[in-house]
């Protein structure tokens, strides 16, 4: 265990963890770009009012006077609406910030080295996989890959009946020696109705 151990690849998981969930760093960069902006924007107007200039928009002290008046009955609906808009955006702020980002992609259980295939690629080999087992041609074997979940569909040649419990046992055992994280659940299924070979 100790030899394994040391044949560990530093940071495995956590490279694995930044390749297959997608980065915060977008929204990070929007938000610091809002309140630069709005920071900003007070800063000049405070800066113009100490200065004795004409106010872009408002003074600071306009806006903490007027504020009340906001309240008032004629103001409320548009003060509830930017409420809501406010709340749903810091909602969907803290979503994203909670909630882990999975991207289309797998990782290869490996302790030496970080790898990570799309899972485009995953549902590729699968179909392929089937393909070949079943000896169908090209284009008969779809594939649909998704966190936990692998789906094939076989259309088989017309007259050339398949074991869809054979199939799908086969699948599971070679796509489980692929030790994908997180694991798929494998699912085959064989359309009842089959197509012509040319």
């Amino acid at each position: 265990m100790s030899t394994q151990s040391s044949k560990s690849g530093p940071y495995v998981s956590y490279l694995v963890r930044r390749e297959t969930h997608s980065s915060r760093a977008l929204i990070s960069v929007i938000v610091a770009l809002l309140l630069m902006a709005g920071l900003g924007y007070l800063a000049t107007e405070g800066v113009l009012a100490a200065l004795g200039r004409p106010p872009l928009l408002a003074t600071p002290q306009d806006l903490w006077e007027q504020a009340p008046a906001a309240l008032q009955e004629k103001s409320r609906p548009l003060v509830i609406i930017v409420g809501v808009l406010v709340a749903i955006f810091g909602l969907l702020l803290l979503a994203k910030a909670i909630l882990p980002g999975t991207l289309s992609k797998h990782a290869l259980r490996d302790e030496r080295a970080a790898y990570v295939a799309d899972d485009s690629v995953i549902a590729s080999g699968i179909s392929r996989l089937v393909r070949e087992e079943a000896g169908l041609p090209q284009g008969t074997v779809s594939t649909a890959v998704s966190k936990r979940r692998s789906l094939s569909t076989i259309t088989p040649s017309t007259g050339r009946p398949l074991d869809q419990g054979q199939m799908t046992q086969f699948t599971k055992d070679e796509v489980s020696s692929w030790q994908l994280q997180p694991r798929l659940k494998t699912t085959v299924k064989v359309a009842p109705e089959g197509r012509l070979e040319k």
